[in-house]
């Protein structure tokens, strides 16, 4: 059935379920001493504590919720569990980016840790494509070690995760003091450690925390410290038994990173909380040193008074890229840094009107990301060496400042609730603009000082109603904006000619309706199952990607369709080309539908991510030619089903991940473009087999935990999508394997915490 006339179901279930239940409630509230109850409350009972799987399921709204320290699935698996949700994978970067419904990159999707957002921009100069080349992406430097889970929300605009966040946004959370220590105890140390064949190599954690009493009756101190390290080797064997080396991978990928985690918890009292964190991370990686420093402090004050549930958040992020000498085109003496501080503060405050509950939020988001590079070159006499400075894609220098106030109002009356949100977003991005050539016509023609603002409204609205007491149906709407990022109004290929100042946001408007079914009892006594299901639709305004231009009569720049049009006959002698990020004139859509379930019998259980999707933007030039991006465009289908079984009390747990992937598309290695637009066409990928991994978990007491997996059980010989390397030249070789996936691989770990 199609898109529209599933959401059209859904939508009339909606309405009549909801005016049945609002006859319902009518009736009892007429009918005597009942008035202003509800007729249906949430059923939210279980047998044990819930999980932030369970809880996201339960939330109306394109919610998921994943932890990270059950099996032994790697960081992108899990996040691709999640339906809606999938990663851009680069064995040059070492570095974590998310995709939500077909969009990625800073800004896209906001990625956060803890709640902070990141902004690192990696540029690997592995030279897996061509030597010397380079490829870039927007990601996050995170060790997994540190992780206790992941949540995500998709096409949803509102509060501070929703600022200048496209598609939806990710947090990563890391451990804490609670984590490590025992409830009651004063000390604790919670270790991870594991060990896996082909190529996984070795990874350990340990962390080391005290918690006590201080202040006063009701306050406590507590601290925490972590170290992890690991090793990743270069190559693994795909499951033909081929060695990676021979499909793009080189001794520049293997990488030993090193993190650092410290947090401090002060409760003063009751009412008042800080939390203090420094994390660090370190890499030697594709040619370059890389480090990582994040910090945060937050305070929370929440007296007994019901109108102060106060807020604040104070962060700032460093990065740096070192870049050995001779690994990037003629320069010497290279590194690339990024900068970004931010502040956030709100207030929730909590009362009663009338037979309403209402629930107002207000709060503002101050943000400054400033990124720049140092570099020498020895391209020959000065003047040719500040040329190539000038005239290439590496490290774009620029300042991004986003300020914004943000509200919200949650209406809750008796089975109904109401979610209003509105932010006020302001985006200014300055850098310096050098001056073109001569021969090429520009506006402005010579060095330019940007300085551009653009500012929106963006108002979400969410609305559900507990219609009985396992449905729950909701529908919403949410306006979103993105502002251009420096990497792509100041991409510089071709010096001034190549940047584009006057890049305007992407702005999406995004429609979602589904609906919630949590019960209990349903086959078993005592079982649970929670099911989300929505069908959405996004259309994305003013969507920014590369195009490729040429120098035509008179100076001026002309794009490929023009000149494949007139058969190159108005193309300058002087034939610069140029790649310039550009907005589209046409509407970006997407749309699909998305299923999610989890099934919990104690002794058993079933989780279901499925997704259903089509997105039509368009391919950035510069992705092939510059590596700056990857394709985005998902698979059609996805779907990842986690089974098992537990015993011994559940203290043993054998389960399979079967991860089923349909027909998706990479963007041609032969570089096949279309002979109207120039633009590099996308290719079908060869089938992707349906991959199954099995693991198991004994844990012995609270104390001791072992861990072992199986990946890739049947050895499959398979490309994966989203890949970077399914995009490289020697991809399209047929004598070369053309696969970046791993063969069947063994890990065993465990978790001791005392």
């Amino acid at each position: 059935m199609k898109l529209n006339k599933i959401a059209g179901l859904i939508g009339s279930g909606m309405v009549l379920l909801s005016a049945g239940a609002y006859a319902q409630s009518t009736n009892e509230e007429t009918s005597g001493d009942k008035k202003g109850s509800a007729v249906f409350s949430p059923l939210n009972v279980s047998a044990g504590k819930m999980t932030s799987e369970q809880e996201a399921l339960d939330k109306p709204g394109a919610t998921s919720s994943r932890a990270t320290d059950k099996n032994l699935e790697s960081l992108d698996s899990t996040l691709r569990s999640m339906p809606g949700t999938y990663t851009q994978i680069d064995p040059g970067q070492g570095s974590v980016s998310v995709n939500i419904r077909g969009m990625s990159g800073f800004g896209r999707v906001n990625t956060m840790v803890d709640g902070i957002t990141q902004s690192f921009y990696g540029t690997s100069t592995s030279g897996t494509a061509i030597h010397g080349s380079t490829n870039s992406m927007a990601g996050v430097l995170i060790d997994p070690n540190f992780l206790v889970g992941v949540d995500v929300t998709r096409g949803d605009s509102s509060g501070s995760s929703g600022v200048n966040a496209l598609a939806g946004s990710a947090n990563l959370r890391t451990i804490g003091v609670d984590d490590v220590v025992f409830t009651g105890n004063p000390f604790g140390v919670r270790s991870r450690f594991s060990v896996g064949s082909n190529g996984i190599g070795r990874s350990g954690m340990i962390a080391a925390a005290g918690k006590t009493n201080a202040f006063t009756d009701t306050g406590s101190f507590g601290a925490m410290a972590a170290i992890s390290g690991s090793s990743v080797y270069s190559n693994f064997d795909n499951g033909d038994g081929i060695n990676s080396e021979e499909f793009g991978y080189d001794k520049f990928m293997k990488q030993n990173p090193k993190s650092q985690l410290y947090k401090v918890d002060i409760k003063p009292n009751e009412f008042t909380s800080f939390e203090l964190s420094a994390r660090t991370y370190q890499n030697k990686f594709s040619r370059r040193d890389i480090t990582s420093d994040d910090y945060y402090i937050k305070y929370h004050y929440s007296p007994f008074s019901e109108l102060i549930d106060l807020n604040v958040t104070a962060s700032t992020s460093r990065s740096e890229q070192q870049y050995q000498d001779g690994s990037l085109y003629t320069f010497y003496s290279t590194s690339a840094r990024n900068r970004s501080n931010a502040l956030d503060i709100n207030n929730t405050s909590r009362f009663t009107l009338g037979n309403n509950d209402l629930a107002f939020s207000l709060g503002g988001k101050l943000m400054r990301t400033r990124y720049d590079k140092l570099i020498k070159s020895n391209a020959g006499d000065p003047q040719s060496s500040q040329e190539s400075i000038e005239n290439n894609p590496f490290a774009p220098s620029g300042n991004q400042d986003i300020s914004a106030l943000y509200t919200g109002l949650e209406i809750t009356r008796g089975i109904y609730q109401a979610n209003l949100n509105l932010n006020y977003t302001q985006n200014k991005i300055s850098g310096f603009k050098p001056a073109c050539d001569p021969r090429v016509t520009c506006v402005p023609q010579g060095e330019y000082n940007v300085d551009e603002k653009e500012s929106g409204f963006n108002p979400s609205v969410l609305l559900s109603a507990q219609v009985t007491p396992w449905l729950q149906p909701f529908v919403s709407y949410s306006k979103s904006m993105r502002a251009p990022n420096i990497q792509e109004m100041f991409f510089s290929n071709s010096g001034g000619a190549s940047m584009n100042p006057f890049l305007k946001p992407e702005r999406a408007e995004t429609y979602q309706a589904g609906f919630n079914i949590n019960t209990q009892d349903l086959l078993l006594k005592e079982d649970s199952l929670r099911l989300k299901a929505l069908v959405y639709r996004s259309k994305i305004k003013n969507y920014i990607f590369s195009e490729s231009y040429l120098v035509c009569t008179n100076g001026r720049k002309c794009n490929m369709t023009e000149v494949n049009a007139n058969d190159w006959e108005d193309v300058s002698d002087y034939s610069d080309n140029m790649y310039i990020y550009v907005n589209s004139d046409s509407l970006v859509r997407a749309q699909g539908f998305e299923l999610e379930m989890d099934y919990d019998a104690g002794y058993a259980f079933a989780r279901l991510a499925y997704s259903q999707q089509h997105t039509d933007q368009p391919t950035s030039i510069a992705s092939t030619y510059f590596g700056a991006g990857d394709i985005t465009e998902l698979p059609r289908k996805y779907m990842t089903l986690d089974t098992g079984l537990r015993f011994f009390d559940q203290s043993l747990t054998v389960g399979s991940v079967i991860k089923y992937t349909g027909k998706t598309r990479r963007l041609s290695p032969n570089f096949d473009f279309d002979e109207k637009t120039g633009a590099i066409v996308k290719e079908e990928m060869p089938q992707i087999p349906t991959i199954i991994d099995l693991y198991s978990t004994y844990e012995f007491n609270r104390n001791f935990m072992l861990k072992f997996s199986v990946q890739n059980l049947m050895n499959k010989n398979y490309s994966e999508a989203l890949n970077k390397l399914n995009m490289m030249p020697m991809q399209g070789d047929e004598s070369t394997a053309a696969n970046t996936a791993r063969g069947r691989t063994y890990i065993f770990g465990g978790e001791i915490r005392f």
